[in-house]
């Protein structure tokens, strides 16, 4: 299968290398894309994210995309600009599908600000989510559950990767959620995730 990597947001392709090494021995062709959250604004992305799809995707019979966190968003955002050539599949790791409950607390961190700028802000704007498209593809969320569970963390005793509970991951009716025991920033690295999305690539071999 042909498969585009999308890294989260403040991060490199070098983040989804690991897995991409290990699909890659698993027969697979794997392609990445890169953006910048800090210069960048989302929309920008989208449209850069469309056109090396049907530039580069296109002359393949069929592939699937797989986003880690604002990967994910990035990827269902441009599905509507991708209507002659939509993904076989999409797996969005660790991607939020509502607004993170820890949004009031980090909206206007400094830090977050300057590395995720338009990006990071809208990941964190309730009207955001209302308008970006549900995919209307096969979708699977894998979503972590590896952050520890306290009564004084900000998550308590819900299953959570340390950065979003697994409850924001979910889609709603009609799609599949998986939860890994991995935190936010290396579920891409996780052998359980390697293991179920070989087990979704093998429906299209």
């Amino acid at each position: 299968m042909n498969l585009l990597l999308l890294h989260g947001q403040g991060r490199t392709t070098n983040a989804m290398r690991l897995l991409g090494f290990r699909l890659r021995r698993h027969g697979h062709a794997v392609q990445y894309f890169r953006y910048y959250t800090r210069t960048e604004k989302f929309s920008e992305i989208v449209t850069r994210l469309v056109d090396m799809i049907q530039k580069k995707m296109f002359m393949y019979q069929s592939y699937v995309v797989i986003g880690h966190s604002m990967g994910g968003l990035l990827a269902r955002a441009s599905l509507p600009f991708l209507v002659e050539h939509l993904p076989k599949h999409l797996i969005l790791l660790a991607s939020p599908n509502q607004p993170p409950r820890l949004s009031a607390k980090i909206k206007n961190n400094i830090i977050y600000k300057y590395l995720t700028s338009d990006c990071g802000q809208l990941a964190l704007n309730a009207d955001f989510y209302k308008t970006l498209p549900k995919p209307t593809i096969p979708t699977t969320v894998i979503a972590g559950s590896g952050a520890p569970r306290v009564s004084w963390l900000p998550y308590g005793y819900e299953a959570n990767d340390g950065a979003i509970s697994v409850q924001e991951t979910d889609l709603g009716v009609g799609y599949q959620t998986i939860q890994v025991p991995s935190i936010h920033t290396f579920i891409m690295n996780s052998r359980q995730t390697l293991h179920h999305i070989d087990h979704i690539l093998e429906e299209y071999a």
